[in-house]
């Protein structure tokens, strides 16, 4: 099987004017509880020079990636919008990741005529002080909502990213419903993992199975917004176990398979949560690292160890690689949040269909085909919520240019 990366999250920076104390990149925030980096090391990013050739990189590898472009806060790299723009011209889809806090009109308006098609940010709670105090600065959440609202304002998608704990993960629904008022066109919910500065999971397992649950069921019937799970690949069994149709070739974990991650100082991860690098943009190609890297052959193998080694959904879901490593010190092992119980007998495999609850015609089809197999449902789901907001039932070809707008339809 050929692989090839379609999704890259790129941490461009380590500074962060937030004091997360779950941080998986360990950023630098100017507070004295923190301990400063050297000179040295803050100079160690990639310049706007290097970061530009490895997108040069990159889109030979593939020309219609998404690249989200994160931190620490992006935002506190004054040459995004140059490099956004590079990124963009050379056909990427590019979403920037951020709190949210540094995100004026004039920077927002900067940033869209760059380039950018999409804009994730951090909202926690619909509780201003459980999220002031999880991000560790008062005001930040009111700072969040307005940069939402003015993305919205200026016409720009919106993604809400939340991070579950034990702390809010009672708040799913009422979550989702924030956004749905924001009009945000998704939620991401995101579970913790030990790496960076978080020193436990901060959700138990029972948290965990209840909160996944509730995200199966909103994934299946929110027609407002999309409702998506973050590290949590156990959301696909659910989801076959419910009856909810899957496209052949669905895998929970992209790490390494279809997704790759750069931090700052150009080495290259199979994802922002797994700190194993396979080789730094400075001394070698991304194509070759990505190709013929032993560790990321190892992931797209799938031998996995434990519970996951002998799950019915190895292929499905695959479990968490970067939480087996932190909690198991094994990237292979078993995914210590999962409370599934393997049978050890056989294995689940996804028929052929194509999944739809509207009429499509041939052409809008063929051009389904042509979407990454991870990304073709959400991009279905995407074109006929637009469908039945405008009162459409037949699908063509004319349509999807309609509602394309850059998202993820070739």
């Amino acid at each position: 099987m050929e692989h090839i990366p379609y999704l890259v999250s790129w941490n461009l920076t380590r500074r962060c004017n937030l004091l997360c104390p779950h941080c998986y990149i360990d950023s630098n925030p100017p507070h004295p509880s923190f301990p400063k980096r050297g000179k040295e090391e803050l100079n160690s990013e990639l310049t706007i020079q290097e970061t530009k050739s490895v997108v040069d990189e990159l889109s030979h590898l593939n020309p219609r990636l998404m690249l989200i472009l994160s931190g620490g806060e992006p935002m506190l790299r004054d040459d995004i919008e140059e490099l956004l723009e590079h990124a963009a011209g050379k056909g990427f889809i590019v979403v920037v990741g951020s709190n949210g806090t540094l995100l004026s009109e004039d920077r927002l308006r900067g940033l869209k005529l760059a380039g950018l098609k999409g804009l994730g940010v951090s909202i926690d709670s619909t509780t201003p002080s459980y999220h002031d105090a999880f991000r560790g600065v008062e005001g930040a959440w009111e700072s969040s909502l307005k940069a939402i609202k003015t993305a919205r304002t200026l016409g720009l998608e919106v993604q809400m990213d939340v991070t579950l704990t034990d702390g809010n993960v009672g708040q799913v629904r009422e979550l989702v419903e924030l956004g749905a008022l924001l009009s945000v066109k998704s939620i991401n919910f995101f579970f913790l993992i030990c790496t960076g500065r978080a020193t436990k999971a901060e959700i138990t397992t029972d948290h965990y199975d209840s909160a996944l649950r509730t995200i199966a069921e909103l994934f299946r019937t929110e027609t407002r917004l999309m409702v998506r799970a973050r590290c949590a690949p156990h959301l696909y069994r659910l989801l076959y176990e419910s009856g909810f149709p899957l496209q052949v070739g669905t895998t929970g974990c992209l790490a390494g398979k279809s997704y790759l991650r750069i931090d700052p100082e150009g080495n290259i991860t199979p994802c922002p949560y797994l700190p194993v690098s396979v080789g730094n943009v400075r001394q070698e190609s991304v194509a070759t690292l990505w190709m013929h890297s032993p560790i990321l052959r190892q992931m797209r193998e799938g031998s996995y160890k434990g519970r996951c080694g002998i799950c019915e959904y190895a292929e499905l879901c695959g479990g968490c690689r970067a939480r087996a490593l932190a909690e198991r010190s094994d990237l292979m092992e078993e995914d210590p949040l999962c409370a599934h119980l393997p049978s050890g007998e056989g294995k689940v495999c996804l028929e052929e269909a194509f999944s739809s609850t509207l009429l499509w015609d041939l052409k809008a089809k063929e051009r389904m085909r042509k979407v990454p197999v991870f990304m073709k449902g959400m991009v279905i789901r995407m074109i006929e919520r637009k469908a039945i907001e405008k009162g459409v039932s037949n699908i063509s070809s004319e349509f999807i240019d309609e509602v394309k707008s850059g998202a993820i339809v070739h």
